[in-house]
């Protein structure tokens, strides 16, 4: 539990908190933070299945997160009471009290996993805290004696609908309060980020203090009021809002977050079917979880931990009865499941399968998972008003970065071979008959897709830097959004026959050495061109990750996916180096995906002993073939935006091949000619000398 709290004295608890650093919580909300149902959400984590990757999330419970937004809406309330003033309008007690309560208890009705209970119980937290407030429970009825029953209703309705309409108020200035609670920019949302950027170790832009000081209100004739957020304060909304979406795409929705969800599901629904199951000594509450999904008694419910489930994932984890749900159950397990690139559905997979296993009964597997995500950036019905002066805007038309149509959308797409295995029962000597087989499907499956390229030489001198930003703001211009931009180091080695086949055929055939953030990757590559269209070139790619730059390991891997080349004729040493600085940008645009790398590389011919330097740039749909389309949209801003760009539809070995040549012409008067049978008479002749 990693809630830390001492008593200043009767009324007042001292919180320590990581976020935070100390908490003040004064009567009567120290009472309710005691309570038991409070008090239960020390044992309910934050983050679901999220925790099996994250491991500080284990320590991120709900209690904690509760009173973190309470106390961010403390300081909120200050200020609102500061810029009311000059309206001559007083915050009332009543209104204070219902907000700070209506915070504090808003996730009190959250279960074990927290969302991911939800999902198998189709009953939200929202609802399940109004059944909690206004129930016989301690909290209930604690809330009613300091405050009476049509309070304590208010104080639900800004959590849940309820429905009370004669009872619950429902002016301008209850609804300014009930957004402070739930809604684009609020207190919950501004703690959950800060803390579970904290528990996963990641740095935050988020400055409360920025914010809040930020923040304003005004009051029209109507006496409607309105939440602002003054200009100097958008920069911190938009690092709000920006790391959320973040966290949505790298924790909250990343593939153990998914696969989680969903095995919790299949344990779940499991445990249920197979009667056999039903005598192991799992306990109390995740049998009535099992058993009645909908948790219908709120005392059972009540009586939920994230510990009633783990114990009894331990105990199936165990048992010879099923060992298909002892492997669901072993969390350990979730690095097996593969990740099936390329958008392939399940029935591509399950068609595959079929032909491998002809006797076995293949649809109902559990062993492919494929889920569908989707997070917006921004609701702009929730609208965020930014303040100028006099004038006032919603935020998505303030900035570039917010843009309320544009969503994260992904397909997650799973497969497990060894869960198959369980699942048909077999031995693991018997599973060898299959194995080789299993494992060319799951590398046809993800084998990289036909390479669409756009391609550019940079024939003026210009820094990368200064062309990126301009490539960038071209791009916004035109529609597309920036999702990140990185910086990798590549060190490619490309070889060949003495006679250049590879090179007078346009393919390459290279080890990469890649580095970026501090680590580094080894790569083999194999590319043969399949054809150009006006503008963009066309590749078929095979690729292969290695443990060293070692070629003989690449060779042995080819041969084994019978990649048509001929190794005995490749020679054992480079042809060319290539030494590349790439700055790789990924943008977006109605859910397609693109690529922009910019190139600064250095070419060694190891044949002529020359080296050459140029720039490129490189544009690629990331995802579907269908989505090259785009290429020639981006071919039509960008050739004419720039004077200094030149097609180029050559590969990166023709393209260092041929300017280590042009080098060498300007060096030595009996230059080669760049006719490609010229060059490979020359370097034959070389090749010749070397043996």
């Amino acid at each position: 539990m990693a809630f830390n709290y001492t008593k200043l004295n009767e009324n007042t608890l001292l919180v320590k908190d990581p976020v935070h650093n100390e908490i003040i919580v004064e009567y009567p909300f120290s009472k309710i933070v005691l309570s038991k149902e409070m008090l239960r959400l020390g044992n309910i984590t934050q983050n679901g299945f999220s925790q099996y990757e994250f491991e500080g999330l284990k320590n991120n419970d709900r209690l904690s997160h509760s009173v973190g937004a309470f106390h961010i809406m403390k300081h909120i309330l200050e200020r609102l009471k500061q810029a009311l003033l000059e309206y001559n309008i007083k915050i009332s007690k009543d209104d204070i009290e219902i907000a700070l309560c209506s915070i504090l208890l808003h996730d009190i009705g959250h279960g074990p996993f927290s969302h991911s209970l939800e999902l198998i119980t189709n009953y939200s937290h929202e609802k399940r805290t109004s059944d909690i407030l206004l129930g016989d429970t301690e909290v209930g009825n604690l809330l009613t004696n300091l405050f009476g029953r049509k309070k304590v209703k208010q104080i639900a309705s800004f959590i849940a609908e309820i429905n009370d309409n004669e009872e619950i108020s429902k002016d301008s200035f209850t609804k300014l309060l009930k957004n402070l609670v739930s809604h684009q920019l609020d207190a919950d949302r501004i703690d959950y980020l800060l803390r579970d950027a904290y528990y996963v170790d990641l740095s935050s832009a988020i400055s409360v203090k920025k914010i809040i000081e930020n923040m304003n209100v005004i009051v029209n004739e109507d006496q409607e009021y309105e939440l602002l957020i003054d200009r100097k304060g958008l920069s911190s909304i938009e690092n709000v809002l920006l790391q959320r979406y973040q966290m949505y795409r790298d924790v909250y929705l990343s593939p153990t977050a998914i696969l989680g969800d969903v095995i919790f599901k299949n344990i779940i629904e499991r445990y249920k079917s197979n009667t056999f199951l039903h005598s192991l000594p799992v306990t109390k509450q995740f049998r009535i979880l099992a058993i009645d999904n909908e948790i219908s008694d709120l005392y059972e419910f009540l009586d939920m931990s994230d510990e009633d489930f783990k114990k009894s994932f331990d105990i199936l984890k165990n048992n010879k009865i099923d060992p298909v749900i002892a492997y669901f159950c072993d969390f350990a397990n979730l690095g097996d499941y593969i990740l099936i690139e390329n958008m392939t559905s399940p029935e591509k997979i399950k068609e595959y399968l079929k032909m491998i296993f002809k006797d076995e009964k293949i649809d109902s597997t559990l062993s492919i998972i494929s889920h569908k995500i989707k997070s917006k950036l921004y609701k702009k019905e929730q609208s965020l008003n930014i303040q100028f002066g006099n004038r006032i805007a919603d935020i998505s038309d303030c900035t570039n970065l917010i843009r309320p149509q544009e969503e994260l959308e992904t397909v997650y797409t799973f497969f497990n071979p060894e869960l198959l295995r369980l699942e048909l029962g077999f031995s693991k000597e018997e599973w060898k008959k299959y194995e080789g087989e299993v494992n060319k499907m799951i590398k046809d499956l993800n084998k990289k897709p036909e390479e669409f390229e756009l391609k550019y030489i940079i024939e003026k001198e210009e820094s990368i830097e200064t062309l990126l930003e301009r490539l960038i703001n071209l791009f916004k211009e035109n529609g597309f959004r920036t999702v990140s931009v990185s910086e990798k180091l590549n060190n490619d080695e490309y070889y060949d026959t003495s006679q250049l086949d590879l090179y007078k055929s346009g393919g390459s055939l290279r080890i990469r050495k890649a580095s970026a953030k501090g680590k580094t990757k080894f790569k083999g590559t194999y590319k043969t061109p399949l054809g150009e269209g006006e503008v963009y070139s066309s590749r078929e790619e095979y690729e292969e990750s290695l443990l060293d730059d070692k070629f003989d390991t690449f060779e042995s891997k080819m041969k084994e996916s019978k990649v048509p080349v001929d190794f005995s004729r490749i020679v054992n040493f480079p042809i060319l180096n290539s030494s590349t600085n790439r700055m790789v940008v990924l943008l977006e645009k109605n859910g397609v995906l693109v690529e922009l790398a910019l190139d600064k590389t250095l070419y060694t011919n190891h044949i002529l002993n020359v080296q050459t330097v140029d720039s490129m740039i490189e544009i690629e749909a990331a995802r579907e073939i269908k989505d090259r389309v785009i290429l020639n949209e981006i071919h039509s801003f960008i050739s004419g935006a720039f004077d200094n760009l030149s097609i180029n539809k050559q590969s990166k070995y023709e393209r260092g091949v041929d300017s280590t040549i042009e080098s060498y012409n300007q060096t030595f008067e009996d230059g080669l000619s760049k006719n490609k049978d010229a060059v490979f008479v020359m370097t034959s002749k070389i090749f010749d000398s070397k043996n």
